[in-house]
């Protein structure tokens, strides 16, 4: 009987050593108590994009991508749209554009990390000049993933 006990809790360990790894790596999943009222996760950008494709009730997802040009050139999340201070009156018609496709539609704007604060400026300005009241930030940034 020992060795059977052994045997189990050895595997025990070994299943619940990659699962604290997994579980550490990605800790963004999990609710999370400190986001402030207009902050959001991928987490829940994901569920979001499941909930809208599943039902056609359910609000639109529009991601905006307040980095610099240069970056959302490089590389962004696929169909976000650029939309940084510095390029304000050129990229905002593609905006007003994409949000008058729907009526209801939740905009998440991101920026780099949890460091940048563009995509708060870009998130209060939406709701400032455009009456939006479905703005959240992504916080962490796009490097949250």
């Amino acid at each position: 009987m020992r060795p059977l006990l052994r045997q189990a809790l050895i595997l025990l360990v070994l299943a619940a050593i990659p699962a604290l790894i997994s579980g550490f790596m990605h800790r963004e999943l999990f609710d999370d108590p400190s986001l402030a009222g207009d902050e959001t996760t991928w987490a829940q950008v994901y569920a979001w994009q499941r909930e809208a494709g599943a039902a056609t009730s359910q609000p639109r997802i529009l991601l905006i991508d307040a980095r610099p040009s240069e970056s959302h050139a490089a590389s962004h999340a696929p169909g976000a749209l650029p939309l940084n201070p510095a390029h304000w009156e050129q990229q905002l018609p593609a905006i007003i554009e994409e949000l008058g496709r729907a009526a209801e539609t939740r905009v998440v704007v991101y920026c780099d990390d949890a460091l940048c604060d563009t995509s708060r400026t870009v998130a209060e300005r939406l709701q400032r000049e455009l009456a939006l009241t479905n703005v959240f930030v992504l916080k962490g940034g796009w490097r949250a993933r």
